[in-house]
């Protein structure tokens, strides 16, 4: 039988490229884009989402291109002109434009950087809640906000913090460092095609497409590693699972990052570079890890006091304390107190660490057979002092960290209705509202309306302001249910005298210092941390053998 003509003028090669080296590809103009590739169609949304998934190391697919000649050319690419030289060695996009475009258009686009969505590639990193957005239409960039375009090279990222107004903030300074690091060396596989046969580049281009209909996730997920009639076998399948716990539901990009953790893997690498190393790897893993993700949320609600997951703060402990109770299905008390330590330590302390070395170190250190052990390595693994208060962030934002230690700061009072005196279920709140269950409690929107300050666990519907003074004329101003939301008789005399700087100042200290107690008692700085005393023993006779 003859060879097929088509694999005879095919070569493929596969490797991993780095963001920054993409981009600098790019720039040089040794990329481009064939006519047969659809126009740019990403909205801003998808363009942050992007970046967003870099940050956290999520995966974001391969590219896929052809090495070839091309002609010296006049390039767009968004806002970026470009002029690409004669050259033999071009890479010619066959799948990938979008996030090529997006990656590059907002990385090396030209300064000065609008402050306006001008184009959906005007891309911003908040180094104080460690988000990236798209700006406002009113043109107000937040101080803390950095364009995601000074953070392709190092040097200039450097330079640029050394004009910043927040260079001398230790941990702002710490944050952004981080976050230009990992979108920089952020790798990509990348599968490289040489062919002269354009007719087999489109034919691979919509074949990877599914004849021009891209696959999700939970496709490409059944299709390697679900199986037909066991549920859950989809990362869907397990968020609806998990959902029934009534503490939200799970992301999907968190829960892929569990399915990796429960089988002990390095989490800080996407699922593609799994499969190529096993293609069994993550075989009828969803449906393993869901008893044990399940204890983990368990544990978040009885004894880390986080008892829902839009209040969670990181998705660090999420996903190492999959891998734990992957192992441990009953951890002793002991464990269990330590585990809180460690899980509100990491909270606390992540401007202090880098989240990527203590996901893949978190998952490594947890070992079958040495409960005890284990949980000693992962207290190592994170600061045992407390290395800086809290501090009420300016602006409240739902997903974002700071925002969300101040909403466990709240819970940690025992919101109490003011009705009849009796607890708020701040989960079941949250279930049936969403993030409309963080009401405002003074309408306004501008900056002061815009602190965490102006928040309220409480159930009802638009803002909170009349309900509170009414209560207070009613029960006074010292009354329980007051106190249970940060409202000290000082905050409620300024809601009732409309003196909205005063009441948010006084509330903004009560929550601070109910965040640092809560924080306090459940990371215990303060108290040792050894293990067990039979644990020990074993030790000492274990060294003596």
């Amino acid at each position: 039988m003859s060879a097929d003509p088509s694999r005879q003028n095919l070569k493929l090669e596969a490797d991993t490229e780095t963001v920054e080296d993409l981009v600098d590809r790019v720039r040089r103009g040794l990329v481009r884009v064939p006519n047969f590739q659809r126009g740019l169609r990403w909205s801003a949304e998808d363009i942050v989402s992007l970046f967003d998934s870099v940050y956290r190391g999520y995966p974001i697919g391969s590219f896929l291109l052809r090495k070839g000649a091309a002609p010296a050319a006049r390039l767009q690419m968004g806002p970026l002109d470009i002029d690409g030289p004669e050259t033999h060695e071009a890479l010619w996009v066959v799948d990938g434009q979008q996030r090529l475009t997006a990656l590059s258009a907002g990385l090396a686009r030209p300064r000065p950087v609008p402050r306006t969505p001008d184009d959906p590639w005007v891309v911003y990193f908040d180094a104080a809640a460690q988000t990236f957005h798209a700006p406002h239409r009113s043109g107000d960039v937040p101080s803390t906000w950095v364009p995601v375009a000074e953070m392709l090279d190092a040097s200039v990222l450097s330079e640029w913090v050394y004009h910043w107004q927040h260079g001398g903030d230790a941990a702002l300074r710490a944050a952004l460092f981080q976050a230009g690091t990992r979108i920089r060396q952020y790798q990509i596989p990348v599968y490289i095609v040489e062919t002269d046969d354009e007719q087999l580049l489109r034919d691979i281009f919509y074949r990877i497409n599914n004849f021009g209909k891209s696959l999700d996730w939970d496709e490409v997920h059944d299709a390697l590693f679900g199986y037909r009639g066991e549920h859950p076998s989809t990362l869907r399948e397990l968020a609806d699972e998990l959902q029934k716990l009534g503490m939200g539901r799970p992301e999907e990009e968190q829960l892929l990052s569990c399915v990796i953790a429960y089988k002990g893997l390095d989490v800080t690498r996407n699922v593609s570079e799994h499969y190529r190393r096993d293609s069994k790897a993550l075989t009828q893993a969803v449906r393993e890890a869901l008893p044990a993700i399940r204890g983990v949320l368990s544990f978040f609600r009885r004894h880390a006091e986080i008892p829902h997951l839009r209040l969670l703060p990181r998705s660090i402990p999420l996903v190492v304390l999959t891998r734990f109770f992957a192992l441990y299905t009953d951890p002793k008390p002991r464990t269990l107190d330590l585990l809180t330590r460690w899980t509100w330590r990491t909270l606390m302390s992540t401007n202090f660490f880098d989240e990527r070395t203590l996901l893949r170190h978190g998952v490594d250190v947890i070992q079958s057979g040495n409960e005890e052990g284990s949980v000693q390595k992962l207290l190592q693994l994170v600061p045992r002092e407390r290395r800086a208060d809290y501090v009420l962030p300016s602006r409240f934002d739902a997903r974002a960290a700071d925002s969300r230690l101040a909403l466990l700061g709240l819970c940690s009072l025992h919101p109490l209705s003011l009705e009849d005196e009796s607890p708020v279920d701040v989960a079941a709140l949250i279930e049936q509202a969403d993030v409309s269950a963080f009401r405002r409690i003074w309408p306004t929107e501008d900056r002061l309306g815009s602190s965490p300050a102006n928040r309220i666990l409480l159930p009802g519907s638009g803002s909170a302001r009349t309900e509170l003074a009414d209560h207070a004329e009613s029960r006074g101003a010292g009354s329980a249910a007051l106190r249970s939301h940060a409202l000290t008789p000082e905050a409620v005399r300024a809601l009732v005298e409309r003196d909205m700087p005063a009441f948010i100042q006084e509330r903004a200290r009560t929550i601070e210092e109910a965040v640092r107690q809560t924080a306090d008692r459940l990371a215990a700085w303060s108290r040792t941390d050894r293990p067990s005393i039979p644990y020990l023993l074993q030790q000492v006779v274990g060294a003596e053998d």
